[in-house]
């Protein structure tokens, strides 16, 4: 029976093949100067159910999908063969061939390995396998250690076989190969067999067309044992499977000796290769075998020659395990956590590195101002179970992957705090992704360099000092896009000499380097992505809240995404199907814009003066707010309540994705226009201490300000009565058409100036505005406010050409026009209160929420958790393949991780600690049962199945592995818990200020009074609670006095609760790294 428990940094399931499958991954991680290699397992067979490089298109392993890897795993994974005392039968470790109680296996799972053992008492033999990826090399590789253990009291005499019955040679495409993987045999060769480290790659391209190019690059093995000397590969699967083609049984290993199979000629053509060591061995009493592999991708295979005596030590292993440890121990420093609960501190690292993995981690190349921010290890989350997202990560030094904007924005909320010197790089980068339009690239792709043309000759003359050759080539490389790790491998490959450290001059070349977000359209434009940007700005002023008036008002720090895909007006997307009107294609590829700029869909492009002709447009922080405000104020829906999806796309909550259609609107994203507007003005109500406020103004394109003037006009008739909600939405929309008519190739670079006082006034209205669409949806709602609104139009009229003709949209379908529409609030989501409670002003308004929700079929009474929704089945199927999801499955009716930690979050941030510590046990993965929950609880799901699934058996059950917004969430609740909302603030005259005001349980310090966290990256804070009371409540213990500790070993003690000017400074640069906190 399986059993699951934590045990020495390691998550440990017993009887693991019999247990609940599931998925998940190594992460991936090579360090600053390694190649990243991405890894996929299961609990079956041996684990390792898919690997490769980049992407799933350059698979080692071929990759399927989770369902698939279950069953397949244990004959297409790594396989061991193993024949005892010269018998002729297989003794296979790790396969199942039905229950035998003399067998126990057992898997280890660390941050940054995977481990399994069986012991098979009948035979007395114990076999272990590890795996890691391997750090700080040219090259990528996993590693196998795989040792067999004789328990018997009697000496034994063994031949064993050990490797991947199946290897895809590089330029194999993972979809090719499933589609025509017996055709692409034909360009499959095996080289390097001579010595003895296989190199697998096709001979040349395979698409048929014209141009052929040749593979340098291929994937390897390389296995050796306790000799530490090279093993002779086996690469034909039929030396060892012989007929059985099936793979299930080494039916050539029964049958013929070790020594006799190493012997016999291999046909390395035309065949599907596989990668087997072998090794025969004596084994004392208590004594083991050992077999070490390294199976990866390189891009020279004499590298690899060349560092074989090197790689062939058992030391070398050892190193390398112990450093792939280490990496993962240090990137996850930044959230220690030390208290009463091991798990939860685990749980704690576990949440931060998968942060890591979808949000990247920065590092800074060069100092203060000119410092240039860079993400490493990020990437999307695709894996086993996420088999539709196309991950990739950069096979380079200093890696950096894909990723969706919602996705990155989110993971990257919380950089400021834990690396203070990041900034504002997010902010800026994010809103910046914002387009005129008020939408946003999907795809994320990182950043690049460029040395412009103005710096080319200070590069030119640097570079005869920096290297000793290769200084023409260094220059023409970095006049283009470039990153770190692409110059690094330049220097490498070609054996350029550095006069300077290699870090040294990264920093001297990108600081002479312009940087560049690389992003692109995707498809579609979600309705919710821009609301993150908010979160980016208010974890910045929680640890910089005197730098918010440079934040918002330096000038040229934002710009404007300028996609090539457009969002039509209403006449080009209203149609008519089957009698009812909808809203179908309505975003679409801009081909007249591409022709007109010579663009393609992939580029990167910024909005431009001169009509898209001139300078790339750049305004403030604050302007981009306005901005942005403005275009969702003009994007309310026909009765004023929520933010309509015209852009193709839903919210959040993607499984609605049938709601554009079905003329959808979202009141969460209504919630956080409120929350942006709040902030607009109470940015103006501040900088009304300067004196000189009534000459101040915020500078708008002219474009903008006519939308300004327009929206204002339009909802100031609205306020006034003089128009009904129809009326306002009609004219409002045709106000944003020809807004984005006007800027769809570019603008005219000419600028409005609009008072501070004037725009205290417009913001001011719009916000009471929001007010009363607020107020109709909660009627609507019935007291709990609805997520989503779907209309039906009520009244229309067809529209025809001037000939009378009936006009047929670009969907194929004729198109309308709506002169009245009708409302209809879906069944309650989670997603609207989680929204509401971001903008109430009081602890008794959100218990007010809380109370609903509780009292609401949103509560699920089985798991004492909370659903994403209350039953879908009187919905139509039209809303979206939600509704075709099985109740409590994905995001239908199951307990989304990320949406019940968002709500937890805003129950802690809203004052509610009571309640929100009850849904904290409740909810929280490491406190759920490992039995029920059926994967390691340091690791997050997506979702767990509820308890409204039709399969009982899968209730609290967790489902699609870790990288998901959860662990920002997270992040953010135990940031609140361990230091308060807003640890750094301004005191009587402007004085900075940090107040440490723990929102902490008793239960949650150690028995002696003590809990510990890491703070901003540098500092480590102890809490010292004698009583071990909780940090919150009438009877809570406070904040005392405050003991520091220089780097010198100085003490400071501070009575009270802050500490102020410049020993809180002192504290937010990193000039501390002890503070002992005494509560009482």
């Amino acid at each position: 029976m399986p059993a699951y428990y934590f045990e020495d940094r390691n998550f440990v399931i017993e009887e693991f093949d019999q247990a609940k499958t599931f998925s998940s991954f190594l992460p991936g991680l090579a360090g600053r100067k390694g190649i990243p290699l991405w890894a996929f397992y299961v609990n079956r067979g041996q684990g390792i159910a898919s690997f490769g490089i980049r992407d799933k298109n350059s698979p080692i392993m071929e990759f399927s999908p989770a369902s698939i890897s279950y069953k397949n795993v244990a004959v297409n994974g790594f396989r061991t063969f193993i024949k005892l005392g010269g018998n002729s039968s297989v003794y296979e470790p790790f396969q199942d061939l039905g229950e035998n109680p003399a067998v126990k296996r057992t898997m280890r799972i660390g941050r940054n390995e995977l481990a399994i053992e069986e012991i098979n008492r009948t035979l007395k033999l114990q076999v272990k396998v590890v795996y890691f990826n391997v750090p700080d090399e040219g090259f990528a590789a996993l590693a196998r250690h795989v040792e067999i253990v004789n328990l018997d009291g009697s000496p034994l005499s063994l031949e064993v076989l050990d490797g991947l019955p199946e290897i895809l040679p590089y330029g194999v495409d993972n979809a090719g190969y499933k589609a025509m993987g017996n055709l692409l045999r034909s360009w499959m060769e095996v080289y390097n067999l001579e010595r003895a480290i296989p190199f697998f790659k096709l001979r040349s391209s395979t698409k048929d067309e014209a141009e052929i190019s040749e593979f340098a690059s291929g994937h390897f093995c390389l296995s050796f044992s306790d000799e530490e000397r090279l093993i002779p590969p086996l690469v034909d699967y039929e030396t060892i499977f012989g007929y059985n083609t099936s793979l299930f049984y080494p039916s050539e290993f029964a049958k013929t000796s070790l020594a006799e199979l190493l012997n016999r000629p291999q046909i390395t053509a035309n065949k599907v290769p596989c990668g087997f060591a072998g090794k025969s061995a004596e084994l004392a009493p208590g004594q083991s075998v050992n077999l070490y592999t390294l199976i990866g991708h390189t891009n020279d295979i004499e590298v690899m020659n060349s560092r074989a005596g090197h790689l062939c030590s058992r030391e070398y292993f050892r190193r390398k395990r112990e450093e792939a440890e280490k990496l993962a121990e240090r990137l996850t420093d930044d959230m220690h956590t030390s208290s009463s609960s091991p798990l939860f501190d685990a749980y704690c690292r576990q949440s931060y590195l998968d942060n890591v993995l979808r949000g990247g981690t920065p590092i800074l190349f060069g100092k203060g101002k000119e410092a240039k921010v860079y993400h490493l290890f990020s990437r999307k989350h695709g894996d086993l179970e996420r088999d539709y997202n196309f991950f990739s990560i950069a096979p380079e030094y200093y890696s950096q992957g894909n990723g969706n904007f919602r996705d990155m924005n989110q993971n990257r909320r919380n950089d400021v705090f834990f690396n203070p010197d990041s900034g504002a790089f997010n902010i800026y980068m994010f809103f910046s992704l914002i387009q005129a339009d008020g939408y946003n690239p999907l795809l994320v792709k990182g950043s690049t360099f460029r040395v412009p043309g103005k710096r080319r000759n200070e590069l030119a003359e640097w570079l005869e000092s920096a290297v000793d050759s290769h200084r023409s080539e260094l220059a023409e490389l970095t006049a283009g896009p470039f990153t770190p790790g692409r110059v690094i491998h330049f220097i490498e490959d070609n054996g350029v000499r550095l006069q300077i450290g290699e870090e040294e001059f990264l920093e001297k070349l990108i600081g002479l380097s312009e940087q560049s977000i690389e992003a692109n359209f995707g498809e579609g434009y979600w309705i919710d992505h821009w609301t993150y940007n908010l979160d980016l700005v208010e974890s910045y002023r929680a640890v910089f809240p005197d730098k918010m008036e440079e934040l918002l008002f330096s000038p040229g720090t934002c710009l404007f995404f300028d996609s090539p895909s457009r969002v039509l007006p209403r006449s080009e997307k209203t149609v008519l199907k089957n009698g009812k009107v909808r809203q179908y294609g309505a975003a679409v590829h801009d081909e007249e814009k591409l022709v007109r700029f010579g663009i393609g869909m992939e580029d990167t492009r910024w909005l431009k003066t001169g009509s898209g002709y001139g300078e790339v447009y750049r305004s403030n922080l604050f302007v981009k707010m306005l901005s942005l405000a403005l275009i969702k104020m003009s994007t309310l829906d026909p009765y004023g309540m929520g933010i309509e999806m015209e852009g193709n796309k839903p919210g959040w909550n993607d499984a609605m994705n049938g709601l554009p259609g079905l003329f959808g609107s979202g009141m969460g994203e209504t919630f956080e226009l409120k929350r942006l507007i709040n902030f607009i003005l109470k940015t103006l109500s501040d900088m009304r201490k300067h004196n000189d406020f009534a000459a101040r103004s915020a500078v708008l394109p002219e474009e903008m300000y006519n939308l300004l003037i327009w929206v204002y006009e339009i909802v100031s008739l609205r306020m006034k009565n003089k128009l009904t909600d129809f009326e306002c939405w009609d004219q409002t929309a045709s106000a944003r058409e020809r807004y984005r008519e006007m800027v769809r190739f570019g603008i005219t670079g000419r600028e409005t100036p609009v008072s501070y006082s004037t725009l205290q006034t417009i913001y001011q209205l719009f916000l009471q505005r929001l007010e009363q669409g607020i107020a109709k949806a909660l009627e609507l709602g019935g007291g709990l406010v609805p997520t989503y609104f779907r209309f039906e139009a009520e009244e229309y009229a067809s529209l025809t050409d001037n000939n009378g003709n009936p006009v047929i949209a670009g969907c194929g379908l004729p198109a309308v026009t709506v002169s009245r529409f009708r409302a209809e609030a879906l069944p309650a989501f989670l997603e609207g209160p989680v929204h509401m409670l971001k903008t109430v002003d009081s602890p008794g308004q959100a218990e007010e929420i809380y109370r609903a929700v509780r009292a609401s079929g949103l509560y699920d009474e089985k798991l004492k958790m909370y659903k994403t929704s209350v039953s879908l089945e009187e919905q139509p199927q039209e809303i979206g393949r939600i509704r075709a999801f099985t109740p409590g499955w994905l995001e239908r009716e199951s307990i989304f991780l990320h949406m019940s930690y968002k709500y937890l979050l805003e129950l802690l941030k809203t004052g509610l600690t009571g309640p929100f510590f009850v849904e904290f046990r409740n909810t929280l993965i490491p406190f759920q049962d490992p039995a029920v929950y059926g994967r390691s609880t340091l690791e997050n799901s997506s979702f767990l199945a509820s308890g409204v699934n039709p399969d009982p058996t899968v209730h609290g059950r967790g489902y699609v592995a870790r990288l998901s917004g959860s662990t920002a969430e997270f992040i953010s609740i135990w940031m609140l818990m361990m230091a308060g909302k807003q640890p750094f603030r301004l005191g009587p005259g402007e004085e900075l200020i940090l107040r440490l005001e723990p929102v902490l349980p008793g239960w949650l310090f150690s028995e002696d009074g003590r809990l510990s966290f890491r703070f901003l990256g540098s500092a480590e804070v102890t809490y010292l609670n004698e009583r071990r009371a909780d940090t919150f409540g009438d009877a809570g213990v406070s904040v005392r006095s405050i003991t520091l500790r220089d780097k010198a070993g100085s003490e400071t003690r501070v009575e009270g609760c802050e500490l102020a000017g410049a020993i809180a400074e002192g504290v937010r640069s990193g000039l501390y790294p002890e503070l002992e906190v005494l509560l009482g």
